[in-house]
């Protein structure tokens, strides 16, 4: 059975071998993958995560769900979005999504989160969900702001990204404060 979220305008679902070429699409795009810390340097990088993803969909007990984006009313590929559960503390998971360049500024990347948080909070009961985001991200950086999460802090220049020492903002929201309306 294919997992699926829905929103009003995006369907998010497990990905297929025919999402290659789309996700080696965003992999290619300098604009996209400016701030994305998933390592998709070549054609290997970007089958082995499709790959893995894949088979992550079929597991016993799933901790990651890595979906496509695809706009409800034509099924156009839009990106991907990501909920992993941490495989130690298995009440946290991180959330977020990488989307392509004509469906940046639409309000989807607000949809997207809104989705992963209630079905992480509500059918996976989680307790925590963090997003994080390179600190020169300003409009990722609103996104969580916006979708509820509180800022916690910056790992400063704690990640090579590329060409440079990135610095990452955290966010998190809690499942109490999700539940009392603060998203």
């Amino acid at each position: 059975m294919v997992f699926s979220l829905t929103t009003e305008r995006l369907d998010l679902t497990d990905m297929t071998g025919g999402d290659l070429l789309k996700i080696r699409r965003i992999a290619r795009d300098p604009g996209v993958m400016r701030y994305v810390l998933i390592w998709l340097e070549n054609d290997e990088d970007v089958a082995g995560f499709l790959n893995h993803a894949i088979s992550e969909a079929q597991a016993e007990g799933r901790m990651q769900y890595h979906l496509a984006i695809r706009i409800r009313q034509t099924g156009a590929f839009a990106g991907i979005a990501l909920l992993d559960i941490d495989p130690v503390l298995r009440t946290t998971a991180e959330v977020g999504c990488i989307l392509l360049p004509e469906y940046w500024k639409a309000g989807y990347a607000s949809e997207i989160l809104e989705s992963l948080l209630a079905y992480g909070f509500g059918p996976l009961a989680l307790h925590r969900i963090f997003g994080k985001c390179d600190a020169l991200n300003s409009a990722s950086a609103r996104v969580l702001e916006k979708g509820g999460l509180t800022y916690e802090g910056t790992h400063r220049e704690d990640v090579w990204l590329r060409d440079h020492w990135r610095s990452t903002k955290y966010y998190a929201i809690l499942a109490g404060e999700y539940r009392a309306g603060r998203r």
